[in-house]
C-alpha cells in the first residue's frame, strides 16, 4: 500500500515531489516472493539496521506500521550526542504522533472491513482502480463462496478496497463471457473470442474445466486506507520520511535527499586508488583508513599492514560493520566535501561519501 501511494503521488497530492517518491520505490525488495510484514511482530527489523537496503519504502512500510500499532510516531533518532549540533525535532514529533494516532485509526478500521484479497495483474489492476474494469472473472475457488453475498470488501493487490456487489458461477469461461459482456471483464475486447484469448493468456484449460469460473462484480470504494495513509506521508513531509528511514537532523541537513544504496557505498569503497599507476591495487577506502588508523587513542582502528590486498581486505570489513551497525546517519552540508552521506556507529567514529555515495570523502 505504500508502494502504491507513492507510486501514484501526484494524484494523492501527498506533497512529495515525483523524483523523492521514485528513489523511495526504485531497486529491489530484500524481501524474498511470498514474506508478509506482519503488525504483530517486528523481527523484520534486525534486518533493516544501519544503512537502510534498497528500496526505501519497505523500511518506510516497517516504521508507519510500528508507528501506528503504537498510536505515536516511531522516530529514530541518534543514539549518540553530537553535542550542540544536534535538533531533536521535538515539536515536530509531537505533531506527527497525533496525526499517525488519528489517520492510523482511520487506516486500521477500515482494513477491518476486508473480508478476502485479491490479487489482479496488469493492466487489468489500473483499470479497475479507474472504475474502467467492473467484472473479475476467475476459476472458481471456495473462498469465493464467502464473498457470495452482496456488500463484502475485498483488498486488491493490497491497495484498494472493493465492494462486491454480486457474485455469478458458470461452468466455463465462454458461457460467462457470454452472460457478463467481455467488454466488462477485459476491458477493449468486442467479441467473446477476443475475450477467450485473454483468459487462455492467464488461466489453464483443465483448471476451468475442473472447478468451474465466477463472475465477480466489484465497485471500488468511497472509504480507502490508502487515503489516510496519504494523509499521513503528507503531514510526515519529507522530514519525518527521512526519520522513519533513519535519517538525523542537524544545521546543514538537506531536507529531500535520501540515502544511497549500500551497493553504491561498497562499490566507490572499493574502486582503485590510483588505477593509472602499475602494480598499486590500494582502494580508496584503504587509503581513507591508511590516514586515519593512527588517530584514535583507544586503537578502536586496529592495525593497517601488510600488502594492498590484505589493507584492502582490512579496510572493507570496517566498512560493512559501519554499514550494517550505524546508529547515526545524515545528508548535510560539510566543508570543504559539499553534500556528503555520513554515518557513525556508536563509539562516535564513522565515514563520508559524497551524497550520491559515488566517492568516498573521509573516515
Amino acid at each position: 500500500m505504500v508502494k502504491f501511494t507513492l507510486d501514484y503521488c501526484v494524484e494523492f497530492d501527498i506533497g512529495l515531489t515525483g523524483e523523492f517518491c521514485s528513489g523511495l520505490v526504485c531497486g529491489e525488495s530484500v524481501l524474498h516472493d511470498g514474506e508478509r510484514i506482519e503488525s504483530s511482530s517486528y523481527a523484520l527489523l534486525h534486518r533493516f539496521s544501519g544503512v537502510p537496503d534498497y528500496p526505501l519504502y519497505k523500511v518506510l512500510a516497517l516504521g508507519l506500521l510500528k508507528s501506528i500499532d503504537s498510536g505515536s510516531f516511531c522516530g529514530t533518532f541518534e543514539r549518540i550526542s553530537l553535542g550542540k549540533e544536534v535538533i531533536r525535532l521535538k515539536e515536530k514529533e509531537d505533531e506527527w504522533s497525533k496525526l499517525i494516532n488519528q489517520k492510523g485509526s482511520e487506516l486500521v478500521n477500515a482494513l477491518k472491513d476486508v473480508f478476502s484479497e485479491l490479487q489482479v495483474q496488469e493492466p487489468l489492476f489500473s483499470l479497475m482502480k479507474d472504475g474502467i474494469k467492473t467484472v473479475e472473472a476467475r476459476c472458481f475457488e471456495e473462498e469465493y463462496d464467502r464473498i457470495r453475498r452482496g456488500g463484502s470488501m475485498v483488498m486488491i493487490n493490497k491497495c484498494l478496497m472493493f465492494e462486491v456487489l454480486e457474485l455469478h458461477q458458470y461452468a466455463s469461461f465462454y458461457e460467462l463471457l457470454k452472460a457478463e459482456s467481455s467488454e466488462k471483464v477485459f476491458p477493449g475486447t468486442k467479441t467473446v473470442e477476443e475475450g477467450m484469448q485473454m483468459f487462455r493468456k492467464l488461466y489453464d484449460t483443465d483448471q476451468e474445466n475442473f472447478n468451474g469460473v465466477v463472475a465477480i462484480h466489484l465497485s471500488k470504494s468511497v472509504a480507502q486506507p490508502c487515503v489516510a495513509l496519504a494523509h499521513i506521508l503528507s503531514g510526515l513531509s519529507y522530514t519525518g520520511v527521512q526519520n522513519l528511514l533513519g535519517l538525523s537532523h542537524t544545521t546543514g541537513s538537506i531536507f529531500h535527499a535520501l540515502p544511497p544504496p549500500r551497493s553504491m557505498l561498497l562499490s566507490s569503497f572499493m574502486l582503485p586508488y590510483k588505477p593509472k599507476i602499475k602494480g598499486c591495487r590500494l582502494s580508496h577506502g584503504a587509503r581513507a583508513l591508511a590516514k586515519h588508523v593512527d588517530r584514535s587513542s583507544d586503537g578502536f582502528w586496529g592495525v593497517l599492514q601488510g600488502t594492498d590486498s590484505d589493507k584492502n581486505e582490512r579496510a572493507m570489513d570496517i566498512i560493512n560493520r559501519f554499514i550494517g551497525n550505524c546508529c547515526w546517519m545524515n545528508i548535510h552540508i560539510v566543508p570543504p566535501h559539499g553534500e556528503v552521506f555520513e554515518i557513525r556507529v556508536a563509539q562516535g567514529y564513522g565515514a563520508r561519501w559524497s551524497r550520491d555515495g559515488t566517492k568516498v570523502c573521509i573516515f
